[in-house]
């Protein structure tokens, strides 16, 4: 069986006529689509019986339910459709079989299989941080209890995987990914703390800081560089008030990533080096197709040989980090050389220019910079970064953004540029409300950016903004100057001369996969998905999108606006416990 599959999937990378056929198709292969591939692969969640320590009443009713499921055990079998003669799987037999002597530890039911109705006495009056859909927040009560009260009390939940319980169903699904398992965060700085604690970052079932203790000491050294740009970067602080150990390097995160996939089985079902180029429903599906409404194609990185999918299901866990936001100024695409819109890219460039900057630069007051400084556009946590890597290189920076200090709070209102992107007011308010002691050097960045004086290779420009960027002088002009213009509160017209121009005011997903659907699937229909503005309407028990022209699309994570890893949990939970009631019936 695993030969035919293979030999299958060859032949519909080599004729666009073939294809492979799957239950679900996961598009992305980032934190929400290996979370969605454990659960699908059997391993499913059931409440430990400990009582939460911050809310009674949740622990009142997960009791009340798990107690009156015990008679409700699901005899379904332990892969979907085993009869189906299209099902290209791994072809492994099925776990229940290798071990039919095995059977569940106890009789409770996992809350994989609670009912909608069930779900929703759970999750009613649930409070949490950053979100207010109801699966996100009981999977991050139960996953990180107390959690934002400073609490590290371990999970609620236990992963059982279908070894050792027969019932678990396995479905047969692929996860389609550009780059390796882990997505966008194989493309970050990896040298960048993570904003979120470490504990945060964990998928179901190997938390990160035990993967940390069974790999190598060589793959997770905390970066010196880091440590030494935290620090001088908040040099006003007193030691002791560092706690950096509570957050991890971004580089540690991808291998985790990556490597959990190999740990927990799962790599069978991931194809990488993939680009998904179209997800559309099947208009008329024939009775030979019956039940598969959906066609998912591309093709592969390396080799350019095209690839077909007809499925049941699809999901969409492609994150919002594909494509950087635009101004839309003239000369912002035509001077590639100096302006930029990545940050690992500005990082590459400023290294280029350390060289030629004094490295006693931050400790001598007589200090004049020997490059010309940078320009910094934004005042989110991208553009704090950029701040902290050029003053650490000993390169000035010049940090223009909208967001004011001096703006009155009935003034702020958020703004959309020509090409639809939404500039919010609220960036300047998320670095405030950064704890102190956990982001003291998001903290520094934030009050130089508010005290309005100029501090030590840094300029703030409060409330203006990037008008033209140019080269000027004249072709026989050895010194042509890079030269920027910019608009001020007042309407003043000011220039500086610049090294490189760093635009990092967010990023927008790239759903030019969906077609005409990406702009038909959001709350506003008509405009582009944004996660935090614009974010695919879904159901928020399911998952499923709301304005899909079929059934069987669904969407997790910043998509739908679960912007933290913490909170994908609930979006998976919901989707893959759909899934096993809708696929039983198809």
């Amino acid at each position: 069986m695993v030969a035919e599959t293979t030999k299958m999937e060859e032949l519909s990378n080599g004729e666009d006529d073939c294809c492979v056929y799957k239950d679900v198709v996961v598009v992305g292969n980032g934190p929400g689509g290996i979370c969605i591939s454990y659960m699908l692969n059997g391993n499913w969640p059931y409440y430990t019986g400990q009582p939460h320590p911050g809310d009674e009443m949740l622990t009142a009713r997960l009791n009340y339910i798990v107690q009156n499921s015990r008679d409700d055990s699901p005899r379904s079998p332990s892969r979907v459709n085993p009869g189906n003669p299209r099902d290209n799987s791994t072809g492994a037999t099925p776990r229940s079989a290798k071990n039919p002597d095995k059977s569940p530890k106890d009789d409770r039911r996992s809350l994989l299989l609670t009912s909608r109705s069930d779900l929703e006495v759970l999750t009613n009056g649930l409070e949490g941080r950053g979100t207010c859909r109801p699966m996100t927040l009981l999977l991050d009560q139960l996953q990180h209890p107390c959690v934002d009260a400073g609490l590290d009390i371990p999970s609620l939940l236990s992963w059982q995987s279908a070894e050792h319980h027969p019932q678990h169903r396995v479905i047969d699904h692929v996860v389609l990914g550009k780059g390796p398992p882990g997505g966008a965060w194989h493309f970050m700085d990896p040298n960048v703390l993570t904003i979120s604690l470490t504990r945060w970052m964990s998928l179901p079932g190997l938390d990160l800081r035990k993967w940390e203790t069974l790999v190598e000491k060589e793959q997770l050294r905390k970066s010196t560089i880091l440590r030494e740009r935290i620090r001088k970067n908040c040099w006003s602080r007193s030691k002791g008030t560092f706690e950096v150990d509570s957050r991890i390097p971004v580089g540690t995160v991808a291998a985790y990533y990556k490597d959990y996939v190999s740990k927990m089985g799962l790599t069978k079902y991931f194809k990488c080096g993939r680009t998904v180029t179209s997800v559309r429903p099947l208009p008329d599906a024939s009775d030979l197709d019956e039940g598969y409404e959906w066609i998912v194609q591309g093709y592969e990185n390396q080799s350019g040989r095209k690839f077909k999918y007809k499925c049941k299901k699809v999901v969409l866990a492609t994150g919002t980090t594909n494509s950087s936001n635009r101004l839309g100024l003239p000369g912002e695409e035509t001077q590639p050389s100096w302006v930029t819109h990545d940050l690992n890219d500005l990082e590459t460039r400023l290294d280029r220019l350390a060289g030629k900057c004094s490295k006693c630069s931050l400790i001598r007051k007589d200090y004049k910079p020997e490059v010309a400084p940078v320009l910094v556009i934004g005042a989110g946590l991208s553009a704090a970064d950029a701040i902290m890597a050029a003053r650490f290189r000993s390169i000035p920076v010049i940090h223009a953004f909208r967001d004011s200090p001096s703006t009155a709070e009935g003034d702020k209102v958020d703004n959309e540029n020509d090409n639809g992107v939404r500039l919010s007011q609220s960036a300047y308010e998320r670095l405030q409300t950064l704890p102190v002691s956990m982001y003291p050097e998001y903290h520094k960045v934030y009050e130089m950016m508010a005290d309005g004086r100029c501090h030590r290779l840094y300029k703030a420009l409060p409330g203006y903004n990037l008008i033209d960027v140019e080269v000027t002088g004249s072709d026989c002009n050895k010194k042509k100057e890079r030269r920027v213009f910019l608009k001020g509160p007042k309407r003043q017209i000011v220039s500086f001369t610049v090294s490189i121009v760093a635009i990092l005011i967010g990023s927008k997903p790239d759903l030019s996969y969906l077609g005409d659907l990406a702009t038909q699937l959001g709350k506003q229909e008509g405009k582009l998905i944004n996660g935090r503005s614009n974010p695919i309407e879904i159901d928020d028990y399911t998952y499923e999108v709301v304005k899909s022209p079929k059934k069987g699309l669904y969407a997790i994570g910043p998509l739908v606006g679960d912007n933290f890893v913490r909170f994908i949990h609930g979006g998976a939970f919901g989707v893959v416990g759909h899934l096993l009631r809708t696929l039983e019936t198809d």
